[in-house]
């Protein structure tokens, strides 16, 4: 009788255990949302360019991990580690720039699919062939600041207006670029510019220039070495006169540029540096008025 009574009493004992760590491991998951919450909305771009338009956005309600954070990294060559996978996969939101550029992200960023995505390609409609830098594009920041609101306000409704109030203020800070591009195409209207690579062609849309010779920086873009004929032609248009200014990827090396470069520089053709990556220590806004500053010295010289 006794033996019998025993598995009796033990079953609400159980029951209470059962309870307790239930209400125990509601707990947790209280305190681990608390602490997400804490820590804001989790964003991960895979260009500091858009990482610092993030970090605009979403002020102090999140934090911002930009993949490609310096100018030293050949976004060309970059291979995301374990580490890289697990910031995607904590992330909220996630920025990439498409077009086949950082391939990489996209697939991180397809991996989690909890994420809300911002995709720049996307948002130009990108189509093969197209020029993927899009970073250079005078309405991307546009584009990318209403994105972010957009994604940023579904995240987190009962900041709509705050998010939309800090992306106004960024779009005042691009401001002077609309202005120095006016200025830049009453000088370079009409003329005919070259470059090493097409690496700023979308940063001339709307100017009015004519680029040259587009087979030699299409090879360099694709890693590969301009064939004899692409060279002869990039000759041909410097000893021609007509070029007003050659845009230079200074983060591309190799011996055909070199020599191409050295063309340019006997006929006294206006050089202006550009780069892929956004140059350490200048912001966004830093960057692009910089090379439109040179673009403007070169063509007053």
């Amino acid at each position: 009788m006794k033996n019998s009574k025993i598995p009796m009493l033990i079953i609400p004992i159980v029951a209470v255990l059962i309870l307790i760590g239930l209400v125990a491991f509601r707990a947790f998951q209280n305190n681990e949302t608390t602490k997400q919450n804490t820590k804001g909305i989790t964003i991960v771009a895979s260009l500091n360019t858009y990482g610092e338009i993030a970090k605009a956005v979403v002020g102090d309600q999140g934090e911002v991990t930009s993949i490609l954070n310096k100018a030293s990294i050949d976004p060309h060559e970059f291979e995301p580690t374990a580490a890289t996978a697990k910031q995607y996969a904590a992330a909220q939101l996630i920025v990439s720039n498409g077009g086949g550029y950082d391939t990489w992200a996209n697939k991180l960023a397809k991996a989690n699919k909890q994420a809300k995505d911002i995709d720049i390609g996307k948002l130009f409609n990108y189509k093969d062939g197209d020029n993927e830098h899009f970073w250079y594009k005078p309405t991307m920041a546009q584009k990318l600041t209403d994105a972010l609101v957009q994604k940023l306000s579904a995240i987190k409704p009962s900041k709509a207006a705050y998010f939309k109030a800090n992306a106004k203020k960024y779009m005042e800070k691009i401001a002077p670029i609309t202005q120095k591009r006016a200025e830049i195409k009453t000088l370079i209207a009409g003329k005919t510019v070259m470059a090493t690579e097409p690496v700023y062609d979308n940063a001339l849309a709307g100017l009015d220039v004519k680029i040259a010779d587009q087979a030699f920086a299409l090879a360099v873009d694709e890693g590969n070495d301009p064939t004899p004929k692409d060279v002869k032609e990039w000759q041909a248009e410097i000893e021609s006169g007509q070029v007003a200014l050659i845009f230079e990827n200074t983060q591309t090396t190799g011996k055909v540029v070199k020599n191409a470069m050295k063309i340019a520089h006997e006929h006294n053709v206006p050089v202006v540096g550009v780069t892929e990556t956004k140059p350490d220590g200048l912001t966004y806004v830093q960057w692009q008025l910089k090379i439109l500053n040179e673009i403007q010295e070169a063509l007053q010289k």
